[in-house]
């Protein structure tokens, strides 16, 4: 069965009732920024459905989804800081030494995400996006992380170093252990009140860590983590049928294992050292 796009209500959710009802289940597990976005805001008309899933309240969902929101609201919390966005002005003459990253205010899958190097390319990229992110460009370590948080219990962080990128889309990525991290990424998500699952990205910079967004899903490289021995999207299934709010209720969360491997050229191809 193919859905339609999740930018109709009047469509998408028929069409996705239809689909629960033939493989004979009501809980959904969401996988485009588009449908988190759709879910959330038509709350009421999912559960009307009969159709169950997670995510956290309209307002979270906007400011994570819309990058120019997360910049702003990350900038009025302490503690917490993302690149540096420039004006079209600021950089209509030269670009700062070593460039600047673009992105779309409001996408997923890194669709026209791109380091830029040069004014045509950026005039270019602006003709396409007009209202999209001229952000400073980092370069230390970067990483994501696979979130669960229920709202109550501390959140379920695995941590996976982005070791090459495609389009800002991990295709190499690595789990690994970082207490430091952990703790800043579990304290970003408690703070905007993530709830369910979610992606957080970011970059370790020599004056400290960089945020730079949160898909409030599951990532597409969250498969490292699952074979990593955390059985993330078990737990969710489990809290999403049981409707317990509350971590290890029946399946114990697990610290994933470090140095497993995810490799991502057209399919999923995992190393475990």
């Amino acid at each position: 069965m193919v859905l339609p796009l999740a930018n109709d209500p009047m469509d998408y959710i028929p069409a996705l009732t239809r689909a629960a009802e033939e493989f004979g289940t009501q809980y959904i597990s969401l996988n485009t920024d588009a449908e988190v976005r759709l879910a959330s805001f038509c709350a009421t008309a999912f559960a009307n459905a009969g159709l169950q899933c997670w995510t956290p309240e309209w307002a979270t969902v906007n400011d994570c989804t819309d990058k120019s929101r997360f910049e702003l609201r990350l900038a009025s919390i302490d503690g917490f800081r993302t690149p540096r966005t420039y004006s079209v002005d600021e950089v209509s003459k030269r670009l700062p030494d070593g460039g600047v990253f673009l992105k779309r205010r409001i996408g997923s899958g890194a669709t026209d995400a791109l380091p830029c190097t040069s004014q045509l390319q950026l005039d270019a990229w602006l003709a396409r996006n007009p209202d999209g992110l001229i952000q400073q460009l980092l370069t230390g370590e970067e990483f994501s992380a696979d979130c669960l948080y229920t709202g109550l219990d501390s959140p379920l962080v695995v941590l996976r170093r982005r070791l090459r990128t495609r389009s800002g889309m991990s295709t190499v990525t690595t789990t690994y252990h970082d207490d430091r991290v952990e703790t800043a990424v579990s304290g970003l998500v408690r703070q905007l009140g993530v709830v369910g699952p979610a992606c957080v990205q970011g970059f370790v910079e020599s004056d400290g860590i960089y945020f730079t967004e949160i898909n409030v899903r599951f990532g597409g490289g969250c498969a490292a983590a699952i074979w990593g021995g955390t059985s993330l999207v078990e737990i969710y299934l489990d809290l999403l049928t049981t409707q317990s709010r509350r971590l290890g209720t029946t399946i114990p969360p697990v610290r994933a294992e470090s140095e497993v491997s995810l490799i991502r050229p057209h399919s999923y191809v995992v190393v475990s050292s």
